[in-house]
């Protein structure tokens, strides 16, 4: 009553001390609505006490009223507002402090996919950690992350989906525009874009982001949500980030592999050139080469192709990974790989090499109908010694990083290669005659020492037969004195000339001084060895040669031939008696064979 009092006595009015306590609470915790209520029903009470009132003192109750009515309006209206405003305010503060908690979430995740691709690099384990951060940090309910180049991507890791698209080739779908254009695909509504195709029914929102190295895209993140308009900016920037380190992972990666690769190379090829210089045998040579080529690049089959210096001619030296029934098979000049390289002059490269395009000598001896082939010429000081050609299964196209190995791989062989030429010619310098090419006497004595030892470790009758034939131009002194030494040495170069077409491979054959050749006849018997005598004596004599006035001329020559008996030991004493036979040859009237 004390308050009342206040209100419609003498006392001090004081209306605050009565209705700003409930109206300031109920306008706080209900709203101006019901702090009007509140105040009403006070003024209403108010009322009821000026009833009982007295006449004169109405009027003075009745403006007290009025200015009770318009200061609770005004106070509740007024106090809601504030109130309003101060929830707005604590409202916006938490939906920032929200934004700000999953703006460190999404930061401290894209450090620690950083930190992970730093320390191990994009490995499959690394990958899968990433998607897991993306799924469970981040909480994006699906999750792919795709490898591979523009045309063709494969699905390395993933979260959330129950159908799973392996592959992907870029002809369709967000991701496929993404792999086409190179631009991250931000999509509130999936349904709203008509690229979208469903890979799982529950996604309503992508992002779909490339992993780029320059211009290349080398791979794609996608992140989506079953949430129309779940994702925002935020998301997508996110999402920028963390394609930005995992492309600088893998570019990384992939410049650390391929220094690993060329490391790797060049360390075979350290052991190649170790093994193509340990030899100046051409065969020895030319087998190693051809079996280490595989080491250093991955080939099925391997041919090598060398100038045949007497002829001019391409034949197959060595092979690997094919019948060695194609050794010494022509190439010509622009004739399968190696012909082409040969002619070219230039690396040669096919991956869908067909059996219709093989080379005439390797035709029919390939198993396979089509070949992924690379081939390179050998040159040395500007000439082509010969080519190596690489052939694997087609599903296997050699690799730039390969090709680019391959120069330094042929300056290799041709050089070895070379070497075992200039030795070989140097060798046959050194022991054939520089006249008529055939073997010369030094040559001659060091084979006959090697044959006497071979037979001396033989027994008696494992001892094999072996005849010797001694030819002697007749009077081939005069001959050069009437008609001059070039006409001289062109019939010594005929003599050879008419051996070698009648001698077989395994004979041996040289000039044993002047105008005297030796031809030794292994497994031949005495009346053999003359039989082959009186062939090439007649021969001989049918040739006829132009001398320098014009005039023909021929000569004849004599022969003595002996076979080894158990009574000669040596070729030294073989020799002997067929000198003696000789002799009695040129004694008897010259142009005859005689046998001892």
């Amino acid at each position: 009553m004390t308050a009342f009092n206040g209100l419609i006595g003498d006392a001090a009015y004081r209306p605050a001390a009565v209705l700003y306590i409930p109206i300031v609470a109920l306008a706080s915790a209900f709203g101006a609505a019901q702090a009007m209520v509140v105040g009403l029903l006070e003024i209403a009470l108010f009322l009821v006490v000026i009833l009982f009132r007295t006449p004169e003192r109405m009027a003075q109750s009745a403006e007290r009223a009025i200015g009770l009515t318009v200061t609770v309006i005004v106070l509740a209206i007024g106090i809601r507002r504030t109130v309003a405003a101060m929830n707005n305010t604590m409202n916006r503060l938490r939906t920032a402090r929200a934004i700000e908690r999953r703006r460190t979430r999404q930061i401290s995740a894209v450090e620690a996919v950083g930190r992970l691709l730093a320390s191990t690099g994009p490995t499959d384990e690394t990958l899968d950690r990433v998607i897991d951060l993306l799924e469970v940090d981040l909480g994006y309910s699906f999750v792919s992350v795709y490898l591979g180049e523009a045309g063709s991507m494969r699905l390395v890791a993933s979260r959330g989906y129950k159908p799973v698209i392996d592959m992907f080739d870029g002809s369709s779908g967000i991701m496929g525009r993404v792999m086409r254009t190179g631009e991250t695909a931000f999509v509130p509504d999936v349904s709203l874009d008509p690229d979208y195709r469903s890979a799982d029914d529950g996604v309503r929102a992508e992002i779909s982001a490339p992993l780029k190295v320059g211009s290349e895209v080398i791979g794609v993140v996608n992140v989506e949500l079953p949430v129309v308009n779940g994702l925002d900016r935020s998301d997508r920037e996110t999402i920028a980030l963390v394609t930005d380190r995992l492309a600088s992972a893998l570019v990384l990666a992939r410049e650390r592999g391929r220094l690993e690769m060329r490391a790797e190379l060049f360390r075979r090829l350290a052991t190649f050139s170790s093994i193509v210089n340990g030899t100046l045998d051409a065969e020895s040579l030319y087998g190693h080469i051809a079996h280490a080529i595989p080491d250093v690049i991955d080939s099925d089959h391997v041919v090598l192709t060398v100038l045949d210096l007497k002829t001019g001619g391409y034949r197959i030296r060595a092979v690997a990974g094919l019948g060695e029934t194609l050794l010494g098979g022509n190439i010509n000049s622009g004739e399968g790989l190696g012909g082409r390289a040969i002619r070219d002059r230039a690396l040669v490269v096919d991956n869908t090499f067909s059996s219709d395009r093989y080379p005439e000598s390797m035709k029919g001896h390939v198993p396979r109908e089509i070949l992924a082939g690379a081939a390179f010429p050998l040159i040395r000081d500007d000439v082509v010694v010969g080519a190596l050609s690489l052939a694997r299964d087609a599903s296997r196209p050699f690799k730039p990083g390969e090709l680019e190995i391959l120069p330094v791989l042929a300056g290799l062989t041709a050089l070895s290669v070379t070497n075992t030429l200039l030795d070989g010619e140097v060798t046959e310098s050194s022991i054939r005659d520089a006249l008529t090419g055939l073997f010369n006497r030094r040559h001659l004595d060091s084979v006959l020492v090697q044959l006497d030892a071979a037979r001396g470790r033989k027994a008696l009758d494992d001892r094999g037969r072996v005849s010797v034939i001694l030819f002697d131009l007749a009077r081939f002194g005069s001959f050069n004195k009437r008609y001059g030494h070039q006409t001289g040495d062109a019939v010594l170069r005929r003599f050879a000339d008419v051996l070698r077409a009648r001698m077989r491979g395994e004979d041996l054959v040289a000039r044993y001084g002047g105008e005297e050749f030796v031809v030794v006849l292994d497994g031949a018997a005495l009346d053999e060895a003359s039989q082959i005598a009186e062939e090439i004596r007649n021969r001989f004599a049918a040739a006829v040669l132009e001398s320098p006035d014009g005039s023909l001329v021929s000569a004849t020559v004599s022969a003595g031939c002996a076979a080894m008996s158990t009574d000669l030991g040596t070729f030294a004493e073989l020799l002997s008696r067929a000198d003696m036979a000789l002799a009695i040859a040129k004694h008897s009237g010259r142009n005859r064979v005689v046998t001892a």
